[in-house]
């Protein structure tokens, strides 16, 4: 059982994008109702809001749920409160990463390779991403996974989507890394220039 931290409240309402929002939530289960992926989720987001108000930080960090929302705004358009619901489970989405927590593992090295590959040439080379999302977990699964997705990869070569050279940086590609950069930095805290 989750240890009470009586602070983790604050801790969310201080440091999460929108976590502010959490405070107008009365528990109707609407989101929860409304969710095309309640069915998937540990947790629903009216439960990881009562979790959040219990001090249940473990709970819901490693919670499956904060990472599944889709961003189809149901939830939103259906909040009798006008809470942004989306937004709240986003933001602990990306708080429980940056805490260092990885619920779904397979999709934080899918979004980090992503990243790498558009810092690096400013586009995602389809044959290298997955070459690296599949190969993360070492050689056997690297092999499954690509002996898997192969039927996938085919029809990509077939349509022109998938290059046998490996792709090359585009133009600009120093002002792309000047604005992710800033990006980055603004995300952390750091004042706009």
């Amino acid at each position: 059982m989750a240890a009470y931290e009586p602070s983790f409240s604050q801790e969310v309402f201080g440091n999460v994008d929108f976590g502010e929002e959490i405070k107008m939530c009365m528990q109707c289960g609407v989101c929860a109702g409304s969710c095309p992926l309640r069915d998937h989720m540990d947790y629903p987001p009216r439960q990881i809001f009562s979790l959040i108000r219990a001090g249940k930080r473990e709970e819901v960090l490693s919670s499956n749920a904060i990472m599944l929302c889709t961003s189809c705004y149901t939830c939103v358009v259906k909040c009798p409160r006008n809470i942004p619901v989306m937004d709240v489970m986003h933001g602990l989405a990306h708080y429980a990463l940056k805490q260092g927590y990885v619920p779904r593992k397979d999709t934080a090295n899918f979004g980090r390779e992503f990243w790498n590959q558009v810092y690096k040439l400013g586009r995602i080379d389809e044959k290298d991403l997955p070459r690296r999302v599949f190969f993360a977990d070492g050689l056997v699964n690297g092999i499954k996974s690509t002996l898997n997705f192969m039927d996938v990869g085919i029809k990509l070569f077939l349509h022109g989507r998938m290059k046998l050279l490996p792709e090359k940086k585009i133009k600009g590609i120093q002002s792309l890394r000047k604005m992710i950069d800033k990006a980055e930095k603004m995300g952390k805290g750091g004042a706009a220039a």
